[in-house]
């Protein structure tokens, strides 16, 4: 009776053995559950492909896919891939982590971010290659950033629009200045003003400075009277640029015949003609009071300050000076505020009205020698001047 009940004690602790060594890891380099690595297993480090070492993303193109040139191995396990990304090259702040990713065609095994990274910041990225029993090294730390994109919008012009009628036939141009964002540098202005609307009959094409809240300039040539212009605008730093604006239409006021200049004072003034540039303004500024009112339309001013430019070379000469017009870029169209003067030997350039185009303030004249003026294109005064 003792042996029979120890022989049937015996029974389940056999049982149990066997038991225990069903759940033991399979020593099959198939099975998916292995016991520890598989000696002489070698699996080869992924390298990454995209995005490479110091790549700047634009925050637009989120979220970020991560590339790397598939690993290989000498094992009979199937590989897959353990991708992470983090805030720093020790990677002990990670964003994410992805495991199990197949590998992919074509040699290459990518994994696109499940959300969009905070712009403006660097992150790091590193994969490995995994079979569940052997894994290779990390691929080489990657460093990235993503960046708020650099862009200007489309600026709106303020005037003339509407098809309005200008002031003069040197019109004003404003533009509301464009909103930006991004990494954006010093903003310049192309204006574009044609003949009709493809702007195919161009007929000034200017660029200016940005101003503050609003960029303006005014044209510095005449414009064809009584027509309907087309003007566009464009804003842009060294590297992008906004679309052109809203084409805008205006009228130019219609061409009128000015009467003739009144001539200048007959025979040389009291004291004789005079020699100097200070003298010069002194004469013209006594001699045409009514050429330097404000309240005038800005042809009117321009009209003025021709007529005075004009009686200010012919007294100079008669006095001994060497004055000449100047012609604007090499010509055809001459100065209206601007002279030529040869001094010591060569031509200068001579500012003689201070901010003329301001009609809301008596013009005020000057004799503003710029002998630094590369550009300065003399042009003969003709008729000579009658001195007698």
């Amino acid at each position: 009776m003792t042996r029979n009940r120890l022989a049937l004690l015996v029974l389940p602790v056999g049982a149990l053995a066997i038991a225990g060594c069903g759940a033991s890891k399979s020593s099959n380099p198939t099975s998916p559950s292995v016991a520890g690595p598989i000696a002489g297993v070698n699996i080869s480090t992924p390298a990454p492909v995209s995005p490479t070492q110091g790549t700047k993303l634009s925050a637009k193109d989120q979220p970020v896919t991560l590339v790397v040139q598939n690993a290989s191995t000498n094992g009979q396990r199937p590989i897959t891939y353990r991708f992470e990304v983090a805030v720093d090259a020790e990677f002990g702040n990670k964003i994410a982590t992805r495991e199990g990713i197949e590998p992919g065609g074509e040699g290459k095994t990518s994994y696109r971010l499940p959300d969009a990274l905070t712009a403006d910041r660097t992150y790091y990225w590193r994969a490995k290659a995994i079979d569940g029993a052997n894994e290779s090294a990390y691929s080489e730390t990657v460093g990235f950033s993503v960046v708020t994109p650099a862009e200007i919008q489309t600026p709106v012009p303020l005037e003339p629009v509407g098809s309005a009628t200008a002031a003069s036939q040197t019109p004003v141009f404003k533009v509301s200045n464009a909103a930006r964002s991004g990494p954006v540098g010093e903003v310049f202005y192309t204006f574009e003003i044609s003949q009709n609307e493809m702007f195919t009959a161009l007929i000034a094409s200017v660029t200016v400075p940005e101003r503050i809240a609003e960029t303006r300039f005014t044209i510095n040539q005449v414009l064809p009277g009584g027509i309907r212009l087309y003007w566009r605008v464009r804003a842009f730093d060294g590297n992008v640029s906004s679309a052109w604006s809203q084409i805008q239409s205006f009228f130019t006021p219609k061409v009128t015949t000015a009467p003739p200049p009144a001539p200048g004072p007959s025979g040389p003034p009291a004291g004789g003609w005079p020699k100097t540039g200070e003298e010069v303004v002194a004469w013209a500024t006594r001699s045409y009071p009514d050429r330097l009112v404000a309240g005038v339309s800005l042809s009117q001013r321009q009209n003025n300050m021709a007529f005075v430019r004009d009686r200010m070379i012919e007294a100079g000469i008669c006095g001994g000076m060497e004055l000449a017009w100047n012609l604007k870029r090499g010509g055809p169209d001459k100065s209206i505020d601007y002279l030529a003067y040869r001094k010591a030997g060569r031509w200068i350039g001579v500012d003689i009205g201070a901010a003329y185009d301001d009609t809301s303030i008596p013009l005020t004249l000057q004799w503003g020698e710029n002998p630094g003026d590369s550009l300065v294109t003399p042009a003969t005064y003709s008729p000579a001047p009658s001195c007698r």
